[in-house]
């Protein structure tokens, strides 16, 4: 059972990182190259809303077996002092992932939609600040995708 857990577990990881990849690394770059900007962000921002929905199901997933595959390894009622370093690192690198993910999915993408909905001239200076930081926040959410995963192998080989 343990094997079978692990594997759905990294299939769920694979999914989540590797749809980030995908989109940071082919789809945006492929984007950027559109003729029409307009339909390029709409065809974007279809394929994100579809994946996100994919995400979030991964993200259930990888909580579900995360928390099963631990309790092979750890006495939850011990003290988290008795932890693994590396854990706590992969754990508090997983929250900081999902409520990075929350925050663009939710409250940063929405506002940037928003404010490009506007013509250029009608932006304040924190609308042009958001414009600016949203991409990075995505791409963070990739960096720290990556790291959680280089986490889970450390876990795993210490």
């Amino acid at each position: 059972m343990y094997i079978i857990l692990s594997w759905i577990h990294l299939t769920a990881a694979i999914f989540w990182v590797g749809g980030m990849l995908f989109l940071s690394l082919v789809a945006v770059p492929l984007l950027k190259r559109e003729a029409d900007p307009a339909q390029a962000q709409r065809w974007f921002l279809n394929v994100a809303k579809r994946f996100r929905s994919f995400v979030w199901m991964a993200i259930a997933v990888l909580v579900i077996t995360g928390f099963f595959l631990l309790s092979n390894h750890l006495d939850f009622s011990g003290p988290l002092s008795s932890w693994p370093t590396i854990l706590m690192i992969k754990l508090a690198l997983v929250l900081l992932l999902i409520v990075t993910s929350v925050s663009h999915d939710r409250i940063i993408g929405p506002k940037v939609r928003t404010i490009k909905q506007k013509a250029s001239a009608e932006w304040t200076s924190a609308d042009r600040i958001l414009v600016r930081v949203g991409p990075w926040i995505g791409r963070m959410t990739m960096i720290l995708g990556l790291t959680v995963v280089l986490a889970g192998v450390m876990l795993v080989r210490s």
